[in-house]
């Protein structure tokens, strides 16, 4: 289990780091590239997601005013932020409350990006035996920055895929998806998994999605997961289809990484990825002290 805690996180960064030089590039652009990390720098995807790990660490749970805190002491424009999550920094810089601030954005209809879901996988990790608590700790994470219920569902539905990965669930993950999952755009892409996993790239982008919103990204890493068995293959597929491909890498890395564990991640990926004062080993400990808290060890 320590090592699927491990393959989660590690797993997150790794297809974060594979995809961020090819974001942007249409399917067919980008190619069956032969998998090597080009640079090794993780995107926002994955600072925002080790504020998360170190705020349920620090608060033994979900505590929003951190958990922001976390998100602007980590803060690195460089990592490519989108506009939306550094409006809502700044707004939390100059003193509104977590609970406000992503509520200003976008006319006040908050942000339906994957900016949540992106980050979400500690969550799926620290609640996994509790899919309740879980869902509503996923929404309650999301809101800091993701106001709009679209982008916090796909966040819980993000965290629900990778605690079940977690706990070995394969064949029965689609049917307890569906079954948790409120909002029916949702449901009916995820409904689609099954009848697409012989489709052609551009039919699954046409159907499921590559881009930046919630509902275009989060259930193709969950398909890109589900059309092969093992780590490599999926996250190389999720980064093929082009789009949106750091964060559809690092979500489908976060839910292979935690079904197939830490050992399934190729090692020369793990060797390439940055280890400065946050970087992998940084964030295998992470993992560990999530476990340990999680299991009381």
């Amino acid at each position: 289990m320590n090592a699927k805690f491990r393959g989660a996180l590690i797993g997150s960064a790794v297809g974060d780091a594979l995809g961020a030089p090819v974001e942007g590039c249409k399917e067919g652009e980008v190619g069956l590239f032969p998998g090597g990390i080009i640079e090794g720098r993780y995107t926002d995807d994955t600072e925002m997601m080790i504020g998360v790990a170190e705020s349920l660490i620090d608060k033994r749970g979900f505590d929003g005013a951190d958990m922001a805190s976390r998100f602007l002491r980590n803060y690195h424009a460089w990592r490519r932020y989108g506009p939306g999550t550094r409006a809502v920094l700044e707004l939390l810089r100059a003193g509104v409350s977590w609970e406000e601030a992503s509520k200003r954005i976008f006319d006040g209809a908050g942000s339906y990006g994957n900016g949540a879901a992106m980050r979400i996988a500690p969550i799926g990790l620290f609640y996994c035996d509790d899919i309740d608590t879980l869902w509503d700790m996923a929404y309650r994470a999301s809101h800091i920055t993701h106001s709009h219920v679209l982008g916090k569902e796909g966040a819980a539905i993000m965290a629900c895929s990778v605690a079940l990965a977690l706990r070995g669930y394969r064949e029965e993950m689609l049917s307890a998806l569906v079954a948790r999952t409120r909002e029916e755009i949702y449901r009916d892409k995820l409904r689609k998994i099954e009848r697409l996993l012989d489709a052609d790239r551009q039919t699954v982008i046409e159907e499921l999605g590559n881009g930046e919103a919630a509902f275009e990204s989060v259930i193709t890493a969950i398909y890109s997961f589900f059309r092969f068995h093992n780590f490599k293959d999926s996250v190389i597929y999720a980064i093929s289809l082009g789009g949106d491909t750091d964060t559809i890498g690092s979500m489908t890395g976060a839910i292979s990484g935690a079904y197939y564990g830490e050992e399934a991640i190729p090692q020369e990926w793990v060797n390439a990825l940055e280890d400065g004062d946050k970087g992998k080993t940084y964030i295998i400990w992470l993992a560990d002290e999530l476990y340990r808290i999680r299991f009381k060890c």
